[in-house]
């Protein structure tokens, strides 16, 4: 009798079953829940789904016996295992990331000066983006997604947090925020705003306010030198927006009316193409101060006479009167204006693999050892060059080279200074000073004042500013520019593209259908 009522309600017992089996799933899906509630559910599905298979023991032996039902094990058994499979995976990856970037110029990655930044964080440092409801939302999901990065990084150190301007009025004039899209680096009370969410832009707003001091770079004038006001092709503007961009300071000094010793804020000096002499006196101020570990960067012309050729000497740098020609690696022809592809093992040159710079007339450089200074080449010319010293047949371009009155390359063309202790003196000699004028930058395409120094060129010198202000660790590959990357077919390629994609893989398809029609008729 009892039996009988069982098997009566065996398909409901074995419903039951199954719906509290699916209810437990969606309780340990939703999360938070009492893992008691949970296991109830399961072992009442399994007592009721028991009493299913008590009942109709017949129905279910036949049913797992049959061979459909072999047929459908295995396919229940595959299904499991797949599913285990991407259970696992999705579980690995929720806990051990790892993200690798595919793009050409490695776009998505954070550069090698960012982190460097990052890491090197003494004191924590907040962001606070002010994004509204009526925000560029690309702009908002890039600044996101950036911030998210950098704290990545070093979370201990780097915070952020975004704040609605209109729901937190109060918060903006706090921070004195006036533009929607306007994010704030703020370490203790120093504070920078930055405009735009590239990583360029929110490095450099990173490293300044993580800085405590801003170096101040000098440049001479009163000898024809170039001029950081000059805004024509031989001027140093554009250099000197690219350095303040990098949180340095600059100004003009003319040694004739420096009365004793070098300004007191002064990190480095930098001496970019004069065309007349230093008077002896100037010369004696620049002496003492390399004297008391000072760092002077020295740009010297073909043919012109600085009158600071004997002071470099002293420390065992010759400056030869001379300009290099290189045919094999002229610029678009110009044996006159060599680039230079390969550098030297140097802090200075130590991220500028891969980058071109270029020379339009330099000088040739040699050296002598000294058990007093650390002197190193940063690169040379070819083994086809020649440093030209008749000057008149640079004029009319028909120089050659002169055996035995030329010096027959590969030639060096900067050297380093070094001396030794914890705070050195160091100084740059190159044979040219407009590789870095504002014509040369231009060349590059750059039109963003803050990136003229992205490049060979500008990335050379803003190199010797950092090993100047000894802030090697920043000499680093700089955040990367978006690029677009396009692909150009000749005529032939593109008619190939168009017959094979819209002619031949369709005729190929019915040709291979018609055969097998024919073969089955």
């Amino acid at each position: 009798m009892i039996r009988q009522r069982l098997i009566e309600w065996a398909d409901y017992f074995g419903a039951v079953g199954l719906a509290l089996w699916v209810a437990a799933g969606i309780l340990l899906v939703l999360g938070n829940q009492p893992t008691e509630r949970i296991i109830a559910l399961l072992v009442l599905g399994v007592l009721a789904f028991a009493v299913f298979i008590y009942a109709r023991f017949g129905l279910v032996r036949a049913a797992v016996t049959s061979r459909s039902a072999r047929y459908g094990s295995n396919t229940l058994l595959v299904t499991v295992a797949f599913i285990g499979i991407v259970g696992i995976i999705a579980f690995l990856s929720g806990r051990y990331v790892y993200r690798f970037d595919t793009t050409a110029n490695q776009q998505f990655t954070l550069s090698q000066m960012t982190t460097q930044v990052l890491q090197g964080l003494k004191e924590p440092v907040n962001a606070v983006a002010f994004f509204s409801t009526q925000s560029d939302p690309t702009q908002m999901r890039d600044a996101q997604d950036r911030l998210n990065e950098y704290k990545n990084i070093n979370p201990d150190k780097f915070n952020y947090k975004f704040v609605d301007p209109d729901a937190e009025p109060q918060v903006a004039i706090d921070y004195n925020v006036q533009v929607d899209g306007t994010i704030v680096f703020e370490r203790g009370k120093r504070r920078e705003n930055v405009f735009q969410t590239d990583e360029q832009s929110l490095t450099n707003a990173l490293f300044k306010v993580s800085q405590d001091t801003q170096p101040t770079i000098y440049f001479t004038t009163g000898h024809g030198e170039h001029s950081l006001d000059d805004s024509g092709d031989n001027g140093y503007s554009s250099l000197k927006g690219g350095l303040e961009t990098n949180n340095y300071k600059t100004a003009m000094i003319d040694l004739k009316t420096v009365t004793e010793t070098m300004p007191s804020d002064i990190t480095a000096l930098v001496i970019g193409g004069p065309v007349s002499p230093f008077d002896p006196a100037e010369v004696q101020k620049i002496k003492d101060y390399l004297g008391k570990n000072g760092r002077v960067l020295f740009m010297l012309d073909p043919n012109t006479q600085s009158g600071l050729e004997n002071l470099i000497k002293e420390y065992g740098v010759t400056v030869r009167n001379d300009q290099v020609y290189d045919p094999k690696f002229g610029s678009f022809g110009r044996p006159q204006v060599p680039v230079i592809n390969s550098y030297s093992s140097s802090q200075v040159t130590q991220n500028l693999t891969g980058q071109s710079s270029f020379f339009p007339g330099i000088r040739s450089l040699s050296s002598s050892t000294s058990p007093s200074y650390t002197v190193t080449s940063l690169f040379a010319s070819s083994d086809a060059s020649w440093g030209e010293t008749d000057f008149g047949t640079i004029t009319n371009q028909t120089a050659k080279y002169d055996d035995g009155k030329d010096a027959k390359g590969p030639l060096n063309l900067a050297y380093t200074v070094e001396t030794m202790g914890e705070t050195p003196m160091r100084f740059i000699v190159i044979g040219n000073s407009s590789f870095i004028s504002n014509a040369n930058l231009r060349v590059r395409g750059v039109t963003s004042t803050g990136s003229q120094v992205l490049f060979g060129n500008g990335l050379l010198f803003i190199n010797t500013i950092r090993w100047f202000s000894g802030q090697e660790k920043l000499i680093a590959i700089p955040p990367k520019t978006t690029t677009q990357p396009q692909i150009f077919l000749t005529a032939e390629q593109n008619n190939f593209v168009f017959f094979s994609s819209v002619i031949l893989l369709p005729l190929a398809i019915l040709i291979i259908g018609a055969l097998v029609w024919w073969r089955r008729r």
